[in-house]
């Protein structure tokens, strides 16, 4: 496994403890606060320098003034911050409020080692500061475009923490999660962000004319500090399935007729069973999957409840299935399989099982509870 993850949630994460405690990380705190500028939301891209950053503040941090953008390159993120201080018309930025810190897809591709090795080695910022990647752009074009005078980035990626926390197709990644997870697994999963015109702007406007805004995009997946490639909502479905952190989301289907049925998962979790053979060694490994789900909108009063949750069991298993498929085929244990089945089968070692992931048979079994009104009974 990659040793910079391993160094960077050991000694680094001291020295960021030992600056925090001594004050060197500080220094924004003495400023006069007239004087400093809060960034709320740091954008980190590759440029041919090293790394272009792009900082925003809240909107309204001044009188109701429009949030505060401000860019600047080095060769690492201290220097293009330094840099960025340097032209900032006399104000100091206090980067300690910082809430996200952006990814372009591009920069993630090329690895996020010098994100995370300044959040370990500096005391600007807190390691449980949220990480996202953009999908399809750069970061900068997210700070510098995303919102009007009264709503900046910073907002929006507040606004993706609402809506993850409500629904089960993502998650929030603070930053040491993903450093933990690389140091065990070699793999994490981070927050996925699209770029996209607002849904509550004016209706009647096209797209090009309404204001643009962050949503909700899945996982990226990273192995080795380096991007991989994304799960779509649906599949992060599946991910929460797997993880027992299902939320609220909407699940369609079909009835017997062929007409829409919106269902609602409500909940989920995933276990594992591991396979040995006579020998010992692992073989298989069996994944079943409980859920329950609520009838939202679109069944006819005679639709039969067996039918439905058959066909919720097969869009479940469908989106469980795919995501399994790619950890293997990616040989990214992004889930950390490895670390659950440890705790079911002690003398199963991490290593070992990671060695034997991408080609290890699977069966898996999803069984659903769908309850609410139509022409459903309750507990049906």
């Amino acid at each position: 496994m990659n040793a910079i993850y391993k160094k960077a949630v050991s000694v680094p994460i001291m020295i960021w403890l030992a600056l925090a405690l001594s004050g060197c990380g500080l220094r924004e705190q003495a400023r006069e606060v007239d004087q400093l500028l809060v960034v709320q939301a740091m954008g980190v891209d590759a440029a041919a320098s090293g790394v272009r950053l792009t900082l925003s503040s809240a909107a309204g941090s001044e009188s109701g003034s429009p949030p505060m953008r401000l860019e600047g390159s080095g060769t690492g993120v201290v220097e293009a911050i330094e840099r960025i201080r340097a032209g900032a018309n006399e104000e100091d930025l206090l980067c300690a409020h910082i809430g996200h810190l952006l990814i372009g897809e591009e920069t993630a591709r090329r690895g996020i080692g010098p994100c995370l090795d300044y959040l370990c080695r500096t005391g600007d910022l807190r390691l449980s500061v949220p990480i996202c990647v953009l999908r399809g752009g750069e970061a900068r074009e997210a700070l510098l475009g995303v919102g009007n005078e009264s709503y900046g980035a910073s907002d929006a990626l507040e606004s993706v923490d609402g809506d993850l926390r409500a629904r089960g197709d993502g998650r929030s990644t603070p930053a040491a999660g993903i450093l933990r997870d690389l140091a065990r697994y070699g793999s994490a999963l981070v927050c996925a962000v699209s770029l996209e015109p607002s849904a509550e702007a004016d209706a009647s406007a096209g797209a090009e004319e309404r204001p643009l805004t962050l949503v909700p995009s899945g996982y990226a997946v990273l192995k080795s500090g380096k991007l991989l490639g994304f799960l779509d909502r649906e599949q992060a479905v599946g991910v929460g399935l797997l993880l027992g952190e299902s939320g609220l989301c909407e699940i369609a289907v079909t009835d017997q007729a062929g007409l829409p049925v919106t269902l609602t998962l409500s909940g989920g979790s995933g276990a594992l069973e591991p396979r040995f053979d006579e020998s010992g060694a692992l073989r298989g490994l069996a994944v079943t999957v409980e859920a329950e789900a609520l009838l939202a909108e679109g069944a006819a009063g005679d639709t039969e409840p067996e039918y439905l949750q058959r066909m919720l069991e097969r869009a479940l298993e469908a989106r469980v299935r795919e995501v399994l498929r790619l950890s293997q085929r990616w040989d990214a244990d992004f889930l950390g399989l490895a670390g659950r089945l440890s705790l079911r089968a002690p003398g199963l070692r991490e290593e070992d099982f990671a060695a034997l992931w991408p080609e290890l048979p699977l069966t898996v079994g999803v069984s659903a509870v769908l309850r609410g009104g139509g022409g459903l009974e309750e507990g049906a």
